[in-house]
């Protein structure tokens, strides 16, 4: 019988997150009201029958590791299910961090090799979609491939963030350019591998293969093995996104909206699993006004809401507005308050009257002009924003322990 290790890669720091990752896995940061970045593609293994899988962490790994709860929202801890979170660890001279997702996998090989797969899936843990891999699988066993690429068509402007190719009538990749300016095609890949078991040990292993140090699949190893000739392109047509920055997240999280959204959470044919806290259903007062938005469990909406996802347990008080927004679990906006065009984390109070995401300065943040130039303003898990605040456009808010009322500002924009 066929066997197929999973491996997902959920290591990284996750920088152009800012404030969400700054003490979280980027696997691990909110998504959707419920559930965790990294339940995609969790919820795409069991779905598709495989249920054989690393999850190789690294960075903030706390996070991760509460979240995955030994693999029981997924049924991985049941007869021949397997879920193991490896890490860096200190054994001998030569043991370090992790220098990249392939040099990730390489510290890891031995613990592949124990359970002789055929096939050795990997998948990046900070993306959306859903995908049945058998197909994937199918086709990459029936061209006997050394590696396998999803691909899938992106925008041309996306094309410079991403890996790109082109494939030859085979489906073969002929050419690969990693986040080119110039690049020739609009296939990019979605960091989804399937190598053969003797070529991932070759490449990351042998000495032959002149890769023995490559860090980066993108960078290193699949570039490599393309001039080798060794690798195709499986083409994905459905809905995929990289939600590795601020705009991206937040674009990403407004497609979850609307009545027939790209990405359907409430699919039954398809269900994206996760682990959940019980919490009463939502409360909604008469005199609320809700349009076009997701509310979890355990929310309390005296207020309005538009256009915004609203996480469990979230309170908007009366004669608050949350517009256009995506609020974290566990937070308050208090009345008179303003939420507009923001991402509050988790535990966050939003004072009475006060404004997050007011005016009408687009300036870039001057600490980080190509991540927040869209008008996003963050609030960090915790933040209390004093009651009447005004702050302005592409903000971060920090949170610090002087007291209740303990404010930051990470930008020259209003606060008054």
């Amino acid at each position: 019988m066929a066997r197929d290790l999973v491996i997902i890669l959920a290591g990284g720091a996750g920088k152009r997150l800012l404030l969400l990752s700054r003490y979280r896995a980027k696997p691990a940061v909110p998504f959707g009201g419920i559930y965790r970045i990294i339940d995609f593609a969790l919820s795409n293994c069991v779905n598709s029958g495989l249920r054989q899988i690393f999850i190789l962490s690294q960075y903030e790994p706390r996070s991760l590791w509460r979240h995955l709860d030994f693999g029981n929202p997924w049924d991985l801890n049941s007869m021949g299910s397997e879920v193991v979170i490896l890490q860096p660890y200190i054994g001998n001279a030569e043991d370090r961090w992790y220098e990249g997702n392939a040099d990730a996998v390489r510290r890891n090989m031995h613990f592949i090799e124990e359970r002789t797969p055929d096939s050795v899936l990997v998948l990046a843990g900070d993306h959306v979609y859903k995908m049945d891999y058998r197909p994937l699988l199918d086709f990459h066993k029936q061209r006997k491939a050394d590696l396998t690429v999803a691909v899938t068509r992106v925008k041309p402007e996306e094309t410079p963030k991403l890996g790109t190719c082109t494939l030859d009538g085979q489906k073969r990749i002929v050419e690969f350019h990693e986040k080119s300016t110039d690049a020739k095609s609009t296939l990019a890949s979605m960091g989804i591998y399937v190598f053969s078991r003797k070529a991932l040990r070759e490449c990351l292993l042998g000495e032959d293969a002149g890769m023995e140090t490559a860090h980066d699949f993108g960078g290193d190893v699949l570039p490599a093995l393309v001039r080798q000739n060794r690798v195709y392109g499986y083409e994905f047509r459905g809905y995929w996104r990289d939600v590795g920055t601020v705009g991206t997240y937040f674009e990403t999280s407004m497609d979850l909206l609307g009545c027939r959204p790209p990405v359907d959470l409430s699919d039954p044919d398809w269900p994206i699993l996760t682990n959940f806290e019980d919490l009463p259903p939502a409360f909604f007062a008469d005199d609320c006004r809700v349009s076009d938005s997701l509310v979890c469990h355990g929310a309390v909406i005296k207020g309005t809401v538009e256009s915004s996802v609203i996480s469990s347990g979230v309170i908007v008080e009366k004669d608050a507005v949350v517009r256009n927004s995506v609020v974290f679990a566990g937070s308050a906006v208090m009345g008179g308050a303003l939420v507009n065009l923001s991402i509050i984390d988790k535990q966050a109070v939003v004072g009475e009257r006060a404004k997050v995401g007011y005016g009408v300065d687009f300036s870039p943040n001057h600490e980080h002009p190509d991540l927040m130039n869209t008008g996003l303003t963050l609030v960090e898990k915790g933040s209390i924003i004093p009651a009447g605040s005004v702050i302005g456009r592409n903000c971060q808010v920090l949170r610090c322990d002087r007291g209740n009322e303990a404010l930051i500002l990470k930008s020259g924009h209003n606060l008054s």
